[in-house]
C-alpha cells in the first residue's frame, strides 16, 4: 500500500475549507490502495474575532458591501464545488460568524486522542449543515461527547485558557511559512494546492505525489 501525507491548513468557519476537506476525502476514497494521513493545521481567518462572533448578515454586508453580484457568484461557485465533493451545505443555516479559537483548541485535544477527524467533520457539519454556533461552548461540548471525548472535562478546559496560546502560536507559525488564506493542502511537504479544489484535482495531486515518491 502506498502512503501519502497531507498537511491541511484550514479554519472551521471557512466554507471553502469545509468543501475542500470533503473533496480531499472523496479523492482518498477513490484510491483505496493509498494510505492517506491528513494532519490538520490551524489557521484563524480572524484571530481577533470577539468570543461571541458577529451577526452573519451584518458581517457579509460589510465584507461585500453593495456588490451582490460578487457575493452571488461566490455562492454559486461554492455550491457547485460542494456538489462535486458530495458535501451537504446550507449557506443560510447559520446566523453568526463565530470565533473559532475554541474549536481549534478542541481539535488539538481530540488529536491527542486520535479523534481529530471525527471532531472536525462534526464541527463542519454543525455549522455548514445545521447552522449551529461553533463558537458556543455547549455546541463544542456536544460535539466532543458525540466523538467519544469527555464532555464535562472539555467544558472545564474551554472555560479556562488551556492551549489558547498554543493555538494562537500555530496560527502565527502558519502565517510565517506563507499561509495567507485557506484552505491550503500540502502533499508530502513538497507540493501545495491553494484554495478548495474538486475531488479530481486533489486526486491528481495525490497521484503525482505517489508517482514522485515511487521514483
Amino acid at each position: 500500500m502506498s502512503k501519502a501525507q497531507v498537511d491541511f491548513f484550514a479554519d472551521v468557519s471557512c466554507p471553502w475549507c469545509y468543501v475542500g476537506w470533503e473533496a480531499l476525502k472523496r479523492a482518498a476514497e477513490a484510491r483505496p490502495e493509498v494510505k492517506l494521513s491528513v494532519a490538520w493545521r490551524t489557521f484563524l481567518l480572524q484571530p481577533d474575532m470577539p468570543a461571541d462572533g458577529y451577526d452573519r448578515k451584518e458581517y457579509f454586508k460589510e465584507r461585500f458591501g453593495e456588490n451582490s453580484e460578487r457575493f452571488a457568484a461566490s455562492r454559486i461557485a461554492l455550491e457547485k464545488l460542494a456538489g462535486e465533493a458530495q458535501a451537504p451545505i446550507n449557506l443560510d443555516a447559520a446566523t453568526r460568524v463565530p470565533s473559532t479559537l475554541n474549536a481549534h483548541r478542541l481539535i488539538h485535544w481530540a488529536a491527542n486522542d486520535g479523534a481529530a477527524e471525527g471532531v472536525i467533520d462534526m464541527i463542519f457539519a454543525a455549522y455548514f449543515v445545521h447552522g449551529r454556533d461553533i463558537g458556543d461552548v455547549e455546541t463544542l461540548v456536544d460535539v466532543a461527547g458525540k466523538c467519544g471525548l469527555k464532555g464535562d472535562h472539555i467544558r472545564v478546559l474551554l472555560a479556562g485558557n488551556t492551549d489558547r496560546e498554543l493555538v494562537l502560536s500555530l496560527h502565527v507559525a502558519a502565517a510565517k511559512v506563507g499561509i495567507t488564506g485557506v484552505p491550503v493542502a500540502v502533499f508530502n511537504r513538497k507540493s501545495a494546492l491553494v484554495g478548495a479544489q474538486s475531488p479530481s484535482v486533489y486526486g491528481q495531486a495525490l497521484d503525482g505525489t505517489l508517482s514522485t515518491t515511487a521514483h
